[in-house]
């Protein structure tokens, strides 16, 4: 990333991943803070490590020398003055549920950025625990260590069926997604025995489509929240984003600034619109 905003974007997530690992050692940031909108208290809410990951960000997108419109999981705020050159999209934190439980899994930040149209330019995500950081722009997505050193181009999974070999990913840790994934996904997976679940999801899972290591993820009732923050590893890795109707038709999924605390009802994300399609075939 050469942008003003890229630059920023690599600094915030570089800055989240040290700062949380401090505050994980202390023991500290697990207190709630806050609601978040669009979501029940049982399903997620906002701690003390949200809302420093949070500053963050503002911190390092009061350098960019625009003004910045900030779409957050916990709200939306402008950073800077006057009419905002850029948007931003951003979950500070992915994995507060598990960190205020004090289990270390899972502890991601990611966060797109997009001209004042809502066209989308680039973005990135940290594995906080696994120490990676992916960043994404006109030349694809690349993956390296957060403490610097040597990166690596990465290209989403080429599967354009499915099989016993395809590797989903959902959101299973709360109960209300389990069920319904699980009912819903029924036929499915009876299908495809040796088909394997990653079960976590959210805006966390961009990194991993986006290297191939998960084909597609699959949810019901997805929060915008939790998609926005990763179209920009999507878009610049080709990672396809669908709403799918009852009927099984898929159409393509759009940023709409402002509408983060809504949800879809049922979002596929696919390394192809083949294996897209065959999944939406399913759940008709």
């Amino acid at each position: 990333m050469t942008s003003a905003i890229g630059v920023a974007m690599e600094t915030a997530l570089r800055r989240v991943a040290s700062e949380v690992t401090a505050m994980a050692r202390q023991g500290e940031g697990r207190q709630v803070v806050g609601e978040v909108p669009g979501r029940s208290e049982s399903e997620d809410v906002e701690i003390g490590v949200d809302s420093r990951c949070d500053a963050i960000f503002d911190e390092a997108l009061a350098g960019v020398g625009a003004a910045v419109r900030v779409y957050s999981e916990h709200g939306q705020r402008l950073v800077g003055s006057g009419q905002p050159e850029y948007l931003v999209a951003v979950d500070p934190f992915d994995g507060s549920g598990l960190y205020r439980r004090g289990i270390p899994a899972e502890w991601w930040s990611a966060a797109s950025y997009f001209d004042a149209a809502g066209r989308p330019l680039g973005g990135g995500a940290v594995d906080i625990l696994r120490g990676e950081l992916y960043l994404a722009d006109a030349r694809g997505v690349s993956v390296g260590p957060v403490d610097g050193g040597s990166r690596e181009r990465v290209e989403p999974s080429r599967r354009t069926a499915l099989g016993d070999d395809v590797t989903l990913a959902a959101y299973l840790m709360q109960p209300s997604y389990m069920t319904e994934w699980v009912a819903r996904m029924g036929r499915l997976l009876t299908r495809y025995p040796g088909l394997r679940v990653w079960p976590n999801g959210g805006a966390c899972i961009y990194g991993w489509l986006a290297r191939g290591r998960v084909d597609a993820y699959v949810m019901f009732d997805e929060p915008r929240s939790e998609i926005d923050p990763g179209i920009g590893l999507a878009v610049r890795s080709g990672t396809r984003l669908f709403e799918a109707g009852r009927d099984g038709a898929l159409s393509e999924y759009e940023f709409t600034p402002g509408a983060s605390a809504g949800r879809v009802r049922m979002f596929i994300a696919s390394c192809t619109e083949d294996l897209a399609a065959e999944i939406a075939w399913w759940l008709a």
